[in-house]
């Protein structure tokens, strides 16, 4: 069964080989059948004539070269008799259209091929001269026209086709790779989701797991809370499937405050939450990524989020000394990139410094 995918292939090639059996068959039959001879020189041609046919109608998937070799000798030996018997130049049309065939088959040397061909057909034109000297140039010139035309609408129409399905590959390359980016998109959004949760999860039962023998209300608190966020993210993982998911800058800026204070940070806001609400995700996508990042290193003890209508900058102290991975902002960073926005990133010492720009990008 033929796939969609593959029906505009199989149309053209359809298309192709019916304009290649019809140019063949209109040319060809009808050159013979109105030529002035008797009635058995389109006899003589027929059988040659009627291979010529069945090859163009496999030309874009000819038989092997013995195949071709055959049905050539065969049409040139029809080509030869009609010369010496004084058949009419139509009759060189199965010569042509089996020798066109055999040169847009070959994969290499096309050119030599089609100088060859020209050249037996013309030399065999020449054997007119035994009974018909004064023919000798009508012979050959027309037999070249003839084996010309024939020849460039098979070449013609093997480039068009090449083409076409050079087209077509590139049609399915671009399917694919749509389908690439948006599994990407996909992981990324996934990795947000639980990334982000699963690290906040481990801080709790951390805390709970210190604090079971001294303070079982907070311990019984923090579990709790652990089902909470297990269920929140259960839920959005089955809104992300729907892509109904639409995080809110309010929410993770609050859910933000209220881990770092419990990791042991201070940590100062500054600017007013006056964006547009159009960057309501990917304000949410950045300060969630920054408080993840921030909570792998629980070294921090300051942290600072800076809001303006177009930026978004999030700094911390206890930095470690080398430069820290950037886990999880590559994909981020592209993300920001599509909807016109600039993620960077400093590390100046102890500090780590991660900003969010909407205007440089816009500049």
């Amino acid at each position: 069964m033929t796939t969609p995918e593959a029906r505009p292939l199989t149309r053209m090639r359809f298309i192709t080989t019916a304009v290649m059996v019809g140019t063949v068959s209109l040319v060809g039959g009808l050159a013979l059948i109105l030529s002035a001879g008797p009635w058995w020189h389109p006899v003589v041609v027929a059988p040659s004539f009627g291979v010529a046919v069945w090859l163009a109608s496999r030309w874009h998937d000819p038989p092997r070269l013995a195949v071709l070799v055959s049905a050539l000798a065969l049409a040139q030996a029809t080509w030869v008799a009609a010369v010496l018997v004084r058949i009419d130049v139509p009759a060189v049309a199965p010569v042509a259209i089996v020798g066109g065939i055999l040169v847009v088959s070959r994969a290499r040397l096309r050119g030599l091929w089609a100088v060859a061909l020209l050249a037996m057909i013309g030399a065999t034109g020449l054997l007119s001269m035994v009974n018909s000297p004064g023919s000798t140039v009508g012979y050959v010139a027309g037999a070249l026209f003839y084996a010309t035309i024939f020849i460039a609408t098979f070449w013609l129409n093997d480039i068009a086709w090449r083409l076409f399905t050079e087209l077509d590959a590139m049609r399915a390359a671009e399917a694919e790779l749509a389908v690439v980016k948006e599994r990407m998109r996909f992981a990324a959004d996934l990795h947000d989701i639980q990334g982000h949760t699963l690290h906040v999860i481990k801080l709790k039962a951390a805390v709970a797991a210190r604090l079971q023998h001294v303070d079982p209300e907070r311990v019984a608190a923090e579990l709790a809370e652990i089902e909470r966020l297990t269920g929140e993210t259960i839920d959005q993982a089955q809104h992300l499937v729907n892509s109904t998911r639409q995080l809110s800058f309010t929410s993770e800026l609050a859910n933000a405050t209220a881990l770092l204070t419990a990791a042991g940070m201070d940590v100062d806001i500054s600017g007013e939450d006056t964006r547009h609400a159009a960057d309501e995700e990917i304000f949410a996508l950045v300060l969630r990524e920054g408080t993840t990042n921030i909570l792998r290193h629980p070294a921090a003890r300051t942290v600072t989020i800076a809001i303006t209508d177009d930026a978004l900058t999030i700094s911390n102290d206890g930095a470690p000394a080398t430069a820290r991975p950037e886990r999880g902002l590559a994909a981020l960073r592209e993300r920001v990139a599509r909807s016109g926005g600039a993620l960077s990133v400093s590390h100046d010492g102890g500090s780590f410094t991660l900003s969010l720009d909407l205007v440089r990008a816009a500049a």
